[in-house]
């Protein structure tokens, strides 16, 4: 971690420049410009809350003050750490692919590129955890546990940027990668508690096939990011021991080993991109 953190501050100025690149890039030409930051997920909550909420009667969870009972906060915390995810994680490959042309004239250690990219999705998060923060001040369910937001998307960042270096690299060889990555991904939205809650998959395995479906979802890594947030922001309580050591294993364990591997194939890669 110590090697990690001396690249990153020696290559600071690279790894701005590349999230500035990314943020300009993202809206440029489009007429509303970041307002798009806003209104995307914005979209993407009403449809879900929309469907699930309304049409389908889904029950949210107390909160803690008991009259902040509405499915598209639960929802919106979800896809909060959910988009954040599935951006770094897709975007590892692209971002990678961006630099071929630099890399070729110059040198610089070529994760600065996915590191910059991942700080531009970060600043994404943030605004719309402003959002949440309006809206939760609004309906007075709020505490300082929210302050502890920030820190549960920074570990969803790294664990997304462990899983992101190792895909990168393997999509440089066989560019089938991405495409598989995107259908595991629609299919994984699923399988974390964001449009549900744990509670409503049986517990019985004998109504989910013999699998041990709870136990299941409830470990997979996103789950655990997406139960913290809950914990944070919904029910303004602190994520249990258990919940805060599992979210360290899986931000920090992914993201040394992923970026170690990146490290030992960058140089190999160049004539792959």
């Amino acid at each position: 971690m110590a090697a990690i953190s001396t690249t990153v501050a020696a290559y600071r100025p690279l790894v701005i420049n590349f999230a500035q690149r990314e943020l300009k890039s993202r809206y440029r030409k489009s007429v509303l410009g970041w307002a798009w930051s806003l209104l995307n997920p914005l979209a993407l909550v009403l449809t879900y809350g929309l469907v699930f909420g309304v049409f389908l009667r889904a029950q949210p969870p107390s909160t803690a003050n008991g009259k902040a009972e509405f499915f598209v906060l639960w929802l919106f915390i979800g896809l909060i750490v959910w988009n954040l995810f599935t951006i770094v994680v897709n975007g590892s490959m692209a971002w990678l692919a961006e630099v071929n042309d630099l890399r070729k004239k110059i040198f610089f250690p070529t994760e600065t590129a996915i590191f910059g990219g991942a700080a531009a999705s970060l600043v994404q998060s943030f605004i719309e955890c402003v959002v949440l923060f309006v809206m939760m001040a609004a309906l007075g369910n709020l505490s300082w546990t929210f302050l502890l937001l920030p820190v549960v998307l920074l570990a969803v960042m790294m664990f997304a940027l462990g899983l992101g270096f190792m895909l990168a690299i393997a999509n440089t060889t066989y560019r089938d990668v991405q495409y598989l990555v995107s259908i595991v991904l629609n299919v994984g939205f699923f399988l974390v508690p964001i449009i549900y809650t744990l509670d409503v998959i049986p517990a019985d395995r004998s109504e989910t096939y013999g699998l041990p479906a709870r136990e299941l979802i409830g470990w997979n890594p996103v789950t655990q990011f997406v139960g913290a947030a809950h914990d944070l922001v919904y029910h303004l309580q602190m994520p249990s021991t258990g919940k805060m050591i599992a979210i360290a294993l899986y931000a920090i364990v992914p993201f040394v080993v992923g970026l170690s591997f990146f490290r030992r194939r960058s140089l190999a890669i160049a004539e792959e991109l």
